[in-house]
């Protein structure tokens, strides 16, 4: 066995051991937040350490990374630091999406209190609200300079996808590498939909924005060898060898080998690393690739914009219920049958062009999306679950976003 199969192997059975056991289902979600001082001046890296040392408890564990607070693991969520001090909660898996809601209402009062203490604002927005990303400073970490070096070269806007861009992002269960192939694929193919269902990018390098999918457009020029769709989706042959086999294969940017950061630029991670790779190297691996949907122990639909409540937890109660009801599921793959990696990027670029009027997979953007939140609606649970997908029900139905809204009548929070 060659080294480049050993190490195929070795992230195969680190996909396999992802797989769930029998069970509902469950969604997590990670929301990234602008924080800025009441003049819109972005906040610096010890306002956000110091923010971020106000909401953590004792028993909480600090985070220190590169000799620097970074931030803290809770029971119930994590919070951390993005590239340009972008603070981000990331929430524990849940099969109920009132808990999630519950956990991050209960969060976010705490976070706009202490913002607010120390005459800081947090911004629920996909763009950075008062500033170009050329004005925006790289927090202290290695990993994030060798990157936004590498960036450079690579594509036009990865400065702008560091510095300036903010997500919410949704994660579910697969139970097998065959489940795992169906909703990978049904996450891609609905991945620029989700992106225009959330679309709240009302400023964009510090100016009114009037186009939709900005974010979408900005990942879309970052690098084409680690963002996007991953080019064997439709191959007879996909799943857990065919997506390790592609990462592997790509430019690595940078390597860590315990708790050092080693720039690699264009060498790959199979002539970076050994044969034996251990749980944290594949770790790292897949955190160096940001496609619109990534393969950890979860399947990460990376696409959604930053939401402010309620449609934080409605996007959450979508996600939860295409994904782990078997008949939404099977309807979306039937539907989409025969779509095309190529398909999938012509969708994007036609959202970010017309919106709810592009042409998407045959029909109109707002056909599909009436057809999806259907297809959703009657999957809902119960009363509840219906209810909360509502907030993106209504805004899909009036043909429009928060980006529009917030646009028009001035209201970005």
């Amino acid at each position: 066995m060659t080294q480049l199969e050993q190490q195929i192997q070795a992230m195969t059975e680190y996909f396999r051991r992802g797989c769930k056991g029998d069970g509902p289902g469950t969604v997590g979600v990670e929301v990234e937040h602008f924080v800025t001082a009441l003049d819109g001046t972005p906040a610096t890296f010890a306002q956000a350490q110091a923010l971020m040392r106000d909401l953590q408890q004792p028993g909480d564990r600090e985070v220190i990374i590169d000799g620097s607070y970074m931030g803290f693991a809770a029971p119930k969520y994590g919070l951390s630091l993005e590239p340009a001090c972008q603070i981000e909660i990331s929430m524990m898996p849940t099969d109920h999406v009132s808990e999630a809601e519950a956990i991050y209402r209960e969060f976010s009062a705490r976070f706009e209190a202490a913002a607010a203490a120390r005459g800081l604002r947090v911004w629920h927005v996909a763009c950075h609200p008062t500033r170009r990303a050329d004005d925006l400073p790289l927090i202290p970490k290695d990993r994030y300079r060798e990157m936004d070096r590498y960036f450079q070269t690579s594509g036009r806007h990865g400065r702008q996808m560091m510095r300036a861009t903010a997500s919410a992002q949704a994660s579910v269960d697969y139970f097998s590498e065959e489940d795992f192939v169906r909703k990978y694929r049904a996450a891609c193919i609905l991945a620029p939909l989700f992106a225009l269902l959330t679309d709240n990018a009302p400023v964009y390098e510090a100016a009114p924005n009037k186009s939709p999918s900005v974010r979408t457009r900005i990942w879309e020029d970052v690098d084409p060898d680690r963002c996007g769709v991953v080019p064997c989706l439709t191959d007879a042959d996909f799943g857990f060898a065919a997506y390790a086999g592609h990462l592997l294969g790509q430019p690595l940017i940078v390597a860590k080998h315990g708790q050092q950061t080693q720039a690699v630029g264009r060498r790959c991670a199979a002539e970076v690393y050994g044969a034996a790779l251990s749980d944290a190297d594949i770790e790292h691996i897949l955190s160096m690739f940001f496609y619109d949907v990534r393969l950890k122990h979860y399947i990460e639909i990376r696409s959604a914009d930053c939401l402010p409540e309620p449609w934080l937890s409605s996007y959450a109660q979508l996600i939860l219920t295409l994904f782990s009801c078997p008949k939404a599921l099977a309807a979306v793959t039937q539907r989409f049958a025969g779509v095309t990696v190529q398909d999938i990027e012509a969708a994007k670029k036609a959202i970010c062009h017309k919106g709810y009027g592009a042409e998407v997979y045959g029909l109109s953007a707002a056909e599909q999306m009436d057809w999806l939140m259907q297809a959703a609606a009657d999957c809902a649970a119960g009363p509840e679950q219906a209810a909360r997908l509502r907030p993106l029900a209504e805004l899909a139905a009036a043909r429009t976003t928060l980006r529009e809204r917030e646009y028009h009548e001035g209201t970005t929070t």
